[in-house]
């Protein structure tokens, strides 16, 4: 099959697209293909991360963006393959529909987002071994997390204290980032907490919310965690950073399971893979409209007694050594078949050659 890539550069630099890029480049023999993309890149109504190749000629395109509503509705007539990382088919079927595009949903394929810089958080990496020789599981759990404010310092009211705060997505992303960690240190979880600035310097304190780290002091801190912890929630999709945990090993732990659809290939599982801490919480509300952020958010406020119990339950579940070594056995294996290029290109390929030939 002959595979080219339009921007290039795109598997040159950080971003959504350096994995999988590199990954048909080394495997495939996938060439560069100068000048323009076949469309520009969507802008409205927010920006949308995207890439386009063609497969034996035929248009792929590849929409990396974080959002399960955002579609390029353009790029999808256009196209013979539409990769969709986040895919929640219910919410795209809305979105199709309210747009005129239902005969084009045929295109639309589950992808997967991968850390950008994933080949350095391979355990067999020699820094990586040396990292974990040195923390040796030092904590229960690692929990570094970027948040976009400093609420607390601001003075603000929790929207989970009862208290009537809207919880719009903004503050829902600070507020469950906070009381998680509030709740698993009253909880006696051994654990490094660290909520981080995304390197904005403004809402940093040096106490609650403080500078990010290193990439390396970031993957120590994933070695000396037994699991590392993932918030997913307003947004109920699985960040990136969950390869960067399976790729060290580590199983993770996440408020409850991501609410798209994964690659049949890299499904992960609770009790395997991760642990959920608040199983079947929140949905997106299915009679509010498109434009509002609760048909594709989760803003159910979590009641912060149900956090502490089920707090309670975790640290009870880390006590399990038979559980947690399971878990990271599976995670290993995980690691090795699945999070490597030669595997994410053949997917890629074996994907596309039916839908286009």
């Amino acid at each position: 099959m002959r595979i080219e890539l339009y921007q290039p550069e795109l598997g040159k630099r950080g971003g959504f697209f350096r994995y999988f890029y590199t990954a048909l480049m080394d495997c495939k023999s996938a060439l560069a293909l100068a000048g323009p993309r076949p469309l520009p890149c969507l802008v409205k109504p927010r920006e949308h991360m995207s890439a386009w190749a063609r497969f034996d000629g035929h248009l792929v395109f590849f929409d990396m963006s974080d959002h399960v509503f955002l579609y390029d509705g353009e790029a999808l007539k256009l196209c013979d393959v539409y990769f969709k990382t986040n895919l929640n088919r219910e919410i795209t079927e809305r979105v199709l529909r309210r747009s005129g595009l239902e005969d084009h949903i045929c295109k639309i394929v589950p992808f997967f987002s991968f850390a950008q810089n994933l080949d350095i958080y391979r355990p067999g990496l020699a820094r990586n071994r040396l990292a974990r020789l040195l923390n040796r599981r030092t904590y229960d759990v690692s929990h570094v997390v970027g948040v976009y404010e400093n609420r607390v310092r601001d003075g603000e009211r929790s929207v989970f204290d009862g208290g009537g705060v809207s919880a719009d997505p903004s503050r829902y992303h600070f507020w469950i980032r906070y009381h998680f960690r509030e709740a698993m240190r009253a909880a006696g979880i051994k654990g490094y907490y660290r909520l981080i600035s995304r390197g904005n310097k403004a809402i940093e304190d040096g106490r609650l919310v403080q500078a990010n780290l290193t990439q390396w002091a970031y993957i120590q801190k994933i070695l000396a965690g037994r699991l590392t912890v993932i918030n997913t929630l307003p947004h109920a999709i699985l960040p990136w950073k969950a390869t960067e945990s399976l790729a060290l090993g580590r199983p993770f732990i996440t408020e409850r399971s991501p609410l798209i659809e994964m690659p049949v290939p890299f499904e992960l599982k609770p009790n395997v893979h991760y642990l959920e801490l608040l199983p079947g919480h929140g949905q997106f509300d299915r009679q509010a409209p498109l434009e509002d952020p609760a048909s594709y958010r989760v803003l159910q406020p979590v009641g912060l007694h149900l956090l502490a119990e089920r707090c309670e339950w975790l640290r009870a579940t880390l006590g399990d050594g038979t559980l947690i070594d399971h878990m990271s056995e599976q995670v290993r294996d995980y690691a090795f078949r699945v999070l490597n290029k030669g595997f994410v290109a053949d997917f890629i390929c074996e994907t596309v050659a039916p839908m286009i030939h």
